[in-house]
């Protein structure tokens, strides 16, 4: 178990740093500058406690399922899409758990410590957390997302110099060796499964008429307008877009209607025909 925890340590050091970011939240500043956005376009006009609340609570969703629509409803009117781009956090403008942080170097550490047979204090709990907080507290002149194990291996020397200076070179050179002798071997796994891997076929043939219906809805919505109607009298004929058309039906209902069991599902449905849209224009033969 231990052999194969620490055969991918690398990268699953790498993806456990980045999910740092994705469970974080905004600092005051770029919550207050999200505020600022929202306010000059006259999308907010209550205080910014209160849209300070709302920001958590998109934030304290899973990043998967964080979408525009969740901004939008407790917005005067729908964001601009190029401005959603601004809820995007990278590691300069966020807070991380403090907790997730100590739990992943807590980690790291015994891995190491175990892996590694050594109890040397370049390993130590203290300078891994002061390692990530490097990381996850950038300067300027560091990246601040989509943290690679290379960039990890970078803030550990920096910390491990600034603390020891070269007192444990031997041993820090020889545990950065097997590292990178674990990182390689990864890297040439992960291109042999590539080279194994089908070329993409695309899932579904669109015609231009297709095309241009499955962007004119994302743009209706996004611009909270009426959602165009399929433009052939006959109707759609593949099943992809036959669900889509159904779900713009349901929808259709549920802007008219007062009931409100229908009301609650509105964000959900509309949720629902985003996907839908993407999945089209991505999945689509060139």
């Amino acid at each position: 178990m231990i052999k194969e925890l620490w055969h991918s340590f690398p990268r699953t050091l790498e993806q456990r740093i980045n999910a740092l970011l994705d469970e974080a939240e905004p600092t005051p500043a770029k919550a207050f500058q999200l505020y600022k956005v929202c306010q000059n376009e006259n999308l907010w006009q209550d205080s910014f406690e209160k849209f300070q609340k709302h920001l958590n609570e998109f934030f304290a969703l899973p990043k998967v399922e964080r979408r525009k629509s969740h901004v939008d409803v407790f917005l005067n009117a729908p964001l601009h899409t190029h401005l959603f781009e601004d809820f995007e956090l990278n590691f300069r403008n966020a807070v991380v758990d403090n907790r997730s942080l100590l739990n992943l170097a807590n980690w790291a550490h015994h891995l190491m410590r175990v892996a590694q047979k050594t109890d040397c204090l370049v390993i130590s709990e203290d300078v891994l957390v002061k390692t990530l907080r490097y990381i996850t507290n950038p300067p300027l002149f560091e990246k601040a997302k989509d943290i690679k194990f290379e960039d990890f291996c970078d803030a550990w020397k920096k910390i491990v110099f600034n603390l020891f200076g070269r007192k444990y070179d031997s041993e820090f050179q020889k545990i950065l060796r097997e590292l990178e002798w674990l990182q390689a071997q990864l890297k040439s796994e992960e291109l042999q499964q590539q080279d194994r891997r089908p070329a993409f076929m695309p899932t579904i043939y669109l015609t231009q008429t297709e095309i241009d219906w499955t962007i004119g809805i994302l743009k209706a919505l996004d611009a909270n307008t009426q959602l165009p109607k399929f433009p052939l009298s006959r109707g759609p004929q593949k099943q992809r877009l036959i669900d889509l058309e159904r779900t713009i039906r349901l929808y259709n209902i549920v802007q008219t209607t007062k009931d409100p069991e229908f009301l609650k599902h509105k964000e959900n449905i509309k949720a629902t025909i985003i996907n839908r849209c993407e999945g089209l224009l991505r999945d689509k033969a060139a």
